[in-house]
């Protein structure tokens, strides 16, 4: 495969990125938002797949994906989601892989903002339990209210969390995922306001053995958005070029 003609659902600061990491890959870009960015892309006014595409990228979030997703499929199109958070609505896999069942199409999940699911796949029907610990500073959360000290805000099972916190489900999900089993699933989730950054825990325990991943994400340029989660989505699509596949 030489270059690759890509439609981003999304023209802010996900899709900039990946541009930016991808633009020796792509031989046309274009992307469709509810207004015009300065994206370096062809911009769609109203959200239609170019026949030259390869794939589609949501880069756009949980919405988008329920609102175009299913398009990508119906088109014949590889569909790449960063927003996992999606597949928190019970309706939209069910609907999701009913589709693929009659489509050449394959959909990818890319890590994000967490990594280890090459280990929890591996040892996925071994696993007996995975804790996830979320530590993020006030404003990340949503919270207006001062915080003096770290304080546990959430501790319970994953399908509680994602209720709890519907802005902050992307990591929550694509572990999931990748677990396959809510009923092994807890996370905790820890308000600090001596932090500038996220960090994410995952405590594996298996037969296999026991497995601990620690991440401290620095914010991108979008204090909104993970930079790791968007590297993490460019790298995902640049595996459709390698030759020797290392990983995964």
């Amino acid at each position: 495969m030489d270059k690759i003609s890509v439609l981003l659902i999304g023209g802010g600061n996900i899709a900039h990125i990946l541009l930016n990491e991808l633009g020796h890959r792509i031989r046309k870009s274009y992307y469709h938002d509810l207004r015009k960015t300065d994206l370096e892309a062809t911009f769609l006014e109203s959200f239609l797949i170019p026949e030259v595409t390869d794939i589609v990228v949501e880069c756009a979030g949980i919405n988008a994906v329920k609102q175009h997703g299913i398009e990508a499929i119906k088109a014949g199109k590889d569909l790449y989601i960063i927003s996992s958070g999606a597949f928190s609505d019970p309706k939209f896999p069910t609907e999701l892989l009913n589709h693929l069942k009659s489509s050449t199409s394959k959909v990818f999940v890319p890590s994000g903002a967490i990594g280890g699911l090459d280990i929890i796949r591996a040892v996925r029907t071994r696993i007996s339990s995975v804790r996830l610990i979320m530590t993020k500073p006030p404003s990340s959360l949503g919270y207006k209210e001062r915080f003096s000290e770290p304080q546990v805000v959430f501790e319970g099972r994953v399908e509680k969390a994602i209720e709890r916190f519907p802005q902050n489900v992307n990591v929550a999900v694509t572990l999931l995922l990748a677990v396959g089993e809510s009923a092994k699933v807890t996370v905790k989730v820890v308000v600090d306001p001596t932090i500038d950054r996220n960090t994410h825990e995952v405590e594996v325990k298996s037969s296999v053995g026991d497995y601990k991943i620690v991440h401290e994400n620095k914010p991108s340029p979008n204090l909104k958005t993970s930079y790791l989660a968007a590297l993490s989505l460019a790298s995902c699509i640049n595996r459709r070029f390698d030759r020797l596949v290392v990983g995964g």
